[in-house]
């Protein structure tokens, strides 16, 4: 059973990664195109500036839902380096806790915002905005489960050791 759940990650996983990839090349071909528009034949393409921007806003919020790894992470971890392990396990049970409660306070907001954004339209291709903002509810909740998953590992003291301490810290 464990397994099959993952080998089904990784598939997930692996798909997550494909799109990301759709997403930036989209938004790469939108640019190159833009230049050569602008510069080669003197015109202008809202069109493609409009899906540049779309496609930067779903790889930005795609990827660091479904793709990013707990370890891509940037910490500034100066005070949790500092203090025994268990107070660093408050430290980050604490930051879990205050993310969790504030991202689920954004939800009913986030999500009257986007259900909202249905009558408005982008300027150039008249996409609605709520298909165009819908991703950052995908980012929310992932953002909940990824910080409900650095909750228990704090709680059960769990977490994988990600701080270098004494000599390794020092050669940095």
């Amino acid at each position: 059973m464990l397994a099959a759940l993952s080998r089904a990650g990784r598939w997930s996983l692996a798909r997550s990664e494909n799109v990301a990839a759709f997403l930036m090349a989209t938004m790469m071909v939108s640019f190159l195109y833009q230049v050569t528009a602008r510069y080669v034949f003197n015109g202008s393409t809202p069109w493609a500036e409009e899906i540049c921007v779309i496609a930067w806003i779903w790889s930005v919020l795609w990827c660091s839902a479904l793709v990013a790894r707990p370890e891509d992470d940037i910490r500034i971890d100066l005070l949790t380096v500092a203090v025994p392990p268990l107070a660093r396990r408050v430290i980050e049970g604490g930051c879990a806790v205050a993310v969790i409660v504030l991202f689920v306070i954004g939800l009913p907001g986030a999500w009257n915002y986007i259900t909202f954004m249905r009558v408005e339209t982008t300027a150039a291709l008249g996409w609605r905005f709520n298909w165009v903002f819908a991703v950052y509810m995908l980012f929310s909740l992932a953002v909940i489960v990824r910080q409900a998953i650095v909750l228990w590992q704090a709680v059960t003291g769990s977490a994988p050791q990600r701080f270098l301490e004494g000599r390794e810290a020092a050669e940095l």
